[in-house]
């Protein structure tokens, strides 16, 4: 009884501790502790939970990875080399698909509220064809984030397959129709109601473009045909971004000491040390108990919608919902772990806290209610998909 009064408490403290702008690892660690002690952990089983989290191969390993995603994306943005690709599509692109474009492009850059910095390169295109200010913002948030449902080096991507045990590329695969189905909302939405077109101004080349990506081109190349770890590859994608770029050493090393996040660091291990602590503990067998017989499909489904709602963070609410949910789930581990990511994603779309949306709409002067009109009515069609695609599974 006391286990599963502790799951609220902790979930109630981690939201409390995020709204007050506690770093997130730490507020998770808390929310770990607060389990541990319903669950009455002595003061050994921590220290146990501790090790096995820092000693876990899967949690150094992931921790890289963030780290050097973080920095990956700092280099990118210092060194100007995704310039490159986004005047390539400008180019390529022409008319109102360059608005989808650009976002898409910056969204490949790992940094909270980055839309901020698309805004201003879709804004000229977006004057051109006389949008408003809510419908520059919905276009803006809609397609940075499309392109995170099937980026291999997406962080809530790869933490979803570690927790779930699978790989990277079946859980792209699994997400892949959600992306055709975001894609084809942000259309009829966002670019589709767009009456006036204009021409490209240019040649593109698609060559260039690729070439400005490289570096994440590089990772993905050797992870599939070497079997290259994301930890092993991403420095040498730093790597060939300094090299490309002409970056000297000096200012190399300072964007690497710069792009090292220590509070994604933490998050990531507070959230395996979560995990562990749930593992150890009797929270998910009492509360499998509690829920015998009754529908946890709806859990399954709101908990990590409502967590990253109120957090505005899905990485937070993938991390901690994992190990809760993923005992009492009916799905395959790659299911599971798809229906999960989509519930964290669209609360993280929706989130009033949610970084990008809140700086797009500063940038852009606009009526946050005016830019729900259009953003609400397309993440339901992204929850819709998803409750869909968990009755039919449950079905087979």
């Amino acid at each position: 009884m006391y286990a599963i009064l502790g799951v609220p408490v902790a979930f109630i403290t981690i939201l409390l501790l995020v709204r007050k702008k506690v770093s997130y690892g730490l507020s998770i660690i808390l929310g770990a502790v607060i389990i541990g002690i319903f669950c009455r952990f002595t003061v050994q089983d921590f220290f146990n939970a501790a090790i096995n989290t820092l000693t876990d191969e899967n949690t150094l390993t992931l921790t890289a990875i963030i780290i050097f995603i973080g920095i990956l994306g700092y280099s990118f943005k210092e060194t100007g080399q995704i310039n490159i690709t986004i005047q390539e599509l400008r180019n390529l692109s022409g008319g109102k698909t360059v608005l989808a474009a650009l976002p898409a492009a910056f969204g490949m850059l790992p940094i909270p509220g980055g839309a901020l910095m698309s805004a201003p390169v879709i804004e000229p295109e977006a004057d051109r064809l006389n949008l408003s200010p809510e419908h520059k913002t919905y276009i803006n948030i809609w397609f940075r984030h499309t392109l995170l449902v099937v980026f291999p080096l997406s962080a809530m991507i790869i933490l979803s397959a570690n927790l779930a045990g699978i790989s990277v590329y079946s859980m792209v695969l699994r997400l892949s129709p959600l992306f055709l189905v975001s894609v084809t909302t942000g259309y009829f939405v966002g670019l589709k109601p767009i009456k006036a077109t204009y021409e490209q101004e240019g040649s593109g080349s698609v060559l260039r473009a690729l070439y400005g990506l490289s570096p994440i081109l590089l990772v993905i190349f050797l992870n599939i045909a070497f079997n290259v770890g994301f930890a092993f590859g991403l420095p040498l994608g730093i790597l060939l971004l300094f090299i490309e770029s002409r970056t000297p050493a000096k200012k190399a090393l300072k964007m690497v000491k710069e792009g090292f996040s220590i509070h994604m660091a933490l998050a990531m291990l507070g959230i395996m040390f979560f995990r562990q602590v749930v593992n150890d503990s009797t929270a998910v067998t009492d509360i499998m108990n509690l829920l015998e017989g009754s529908p946890t499909i709806v859990l399954l489904i709101g908990l990590p919608m409502v967590i990253s709602l109120f957090t505005g963070l899905a990485v937070l609410s993938i991390g901690v919902c994992f190990p809760i949910l993923f005992p009492l789930s009916p799905f395959s581990p790659p299911m599971f772990a798809a229906i999960l990511y989509t519930s964290a994603f669209c609360g993280y779309l929706a989130s009033p806290l949610h970084l990008c949306l809140i700086l797009t709409r500063e940038y852009f002067d606009c009526s946050l209610f005016k830019v729900y009109k259009r953003f609400l009515p397309s993440v339901g069609v992204l929850m819709v998909y998803n409750i869909c695609v968990a009755l039919l599974f449950l079905q087979l």
